[in-house]
Parts: C-alpha cells; structure tokens; sequence
C-alpha cells in the first residue's frame, strides 16, 4: 500500500478536479486531497465541472492534471462528462467514483479509456493507490513527451542518464565516478545480466580502469546508496538493476 508521504511527493504541483453531487462526500474528499494537491476544486454536477474544466482551458489551454467524478449526478451525469472532457482534451486521466448498482455504465467508461475506478463507499487505501497509479501515468507520459532523460528506480530515487545524478526525496545522492559509471550501465540494461566481464570492458571504454576483484566490492558500494534489493546478484552471471515498473 502507498504510503502518504510518497504520494504527496508526486502529487504537491498537480491540480485536481473533483466532481460530485453529494454534499457531505465532496467535502469530505476535498479536504483529503487538498492535502495532497497544489490545487483542488469541486463541482456539484457534471454541468458546473464542465463549465469549470472549459474556462480553465479557455484562460491559458490548461485543464486539470485528474478529474474525479461520480457517475450518477444531475444535469450532467459522470459518462456525459467523461465524454465531453475527452473532446477537449483526448488524453485527460479520469478517476471514476463507482457504486455496486451503476456497473451498467462501466463498459461504456472502460470504451471511453478510463480504466481507473473508485468503489463506494470510498475506502482511504483504495482512493491513494489509485491516485498513485494515475500520478505515475502522468510522470510517465510527461517524460516521453518531453524526451526526458530521468529514469524513476523505485518510489523516490530517479536518475538521471545524461547527467549521471541519482536524487531521491531528499536530493542528490552523491556517486563516485565509479558508481556513477556502473549505475549508467545498469540502468541502460535495465532487467538484463551485468557480467563482470560486461562491466570491466564498459569502465575500460569510458577511460576508467577496474580489476575483476574490486567488481563485487563496487557493487556493494553502490547498493548501500540506493533502495534495497535494487541492485538484484544473480549467480553465476553477475547483476541486475530492477527497477520500480509503473
């Protein structure tokens, strides 16, 4: 289960949209999530969220990173909104809140892309992780859009392959040259064996010298600065990086 320290990390500049009709229930959440995001704001109905959603757009061609509605709302129900948020923007995520008795609308919301749905009555661990895995989506997409050469290695720590920085929540983490070196290689052959044969010959094309035997003892350097169980031994065959997956 995520935890909240982890999820506010990824979530402090995002902007939510939370959408739904019962009063009590959507200040309930808002006061949750704005503990989270940079910026949260609610709407009664699909019709209000719509209006919302399109003047944001109009202002500066922003919308909300996440909308967060329910299904069964006045004016404007959760799918009608879904499909017009959708026309503004085809790549907006969207959390759907899902009781037992509206399953009849969940084909034509999984055939709209939205994959990630709410049950009710809200359960605190089930709404985090499913911020977690939407938050995720969205660091992912920004990075491939942007051609960005951060690589995320678990929770908090990313690195950077140009770079050759390793940060974690705390900032950098400082390497060696070494352990910079045998960090990129990993990294580049993430889920794949590093012999030492592979790691020698790749110190030796980037101008550094490393002997056979000091290979194990640089590799334990290493693990110590990074999540544990990261750097996996394989026997017989060298390392592995593995990576957190999204």
């Amino acid at each position: 289960m995520i935890d909240s320290k982890t999820l506010f990390l990824h979530t402090k500049e995002l902007s939510l949209l939370l959408v739904e009709d019962y009063a009590p229930l959507r200040h309930e959440m808002g006061e949750l999530l704005e503990d989270f995001f940079k910026h949260v704001t609610m709407a009664s109905d699909g019709s209000e969220a719509l209006e919302i959603y399109k003047k944001e757009y109009e202002m500066g061609g922003n919308t909300f990173d996440i909308v967060i509605s329910d299904i069964e709302m006045p004016r404007m129900n959760g799918v009608e909104l879904s499909k017009a948020l959708r026309e503004i923007d085809e790549d907006q995520k969207i959390l759907i809140l899902s009781a037992y008795a509206e399953r009849e609308y969940l084909l034509e919301l999984i055939n709209l892309g939205i994959s990630q749905f709410i049950t009710k009555p809200i359960d605190h661990a089930e709404l985090l992780g499913a911020l977690w895995n939407t938050c995720r989506k969205i660091q992912k997409s920004e990075a491939q859009q942007n051609n960005l050469s951060v690589i995320p290695l678990s929770n908090t720590y990313n690195w950077d392959k140009e770079k050759l920085i390793l940060t974690n929540e705390e900032g950098e983490v400082i390497l060696s040259r070494h352990e910079q070196n045998l960090l990129a290689l990993m990294a580049t052959r993430s889920n794949l064996a590093c012999s030492n044969k592979d790691i020698i010959e790749y110190f030796y094309h980037n101008g550094l010298d490393l002997h056979e035997e000091n290979v194990r003892n640089l590799v334990f350097k290493l693990r110590k600065k990074l999540p544990k169980d990261l750097i996996q031994s394989l026997y017989g065959m060298g390392y592995k990086l593995v990576p957190f997956k999204m």
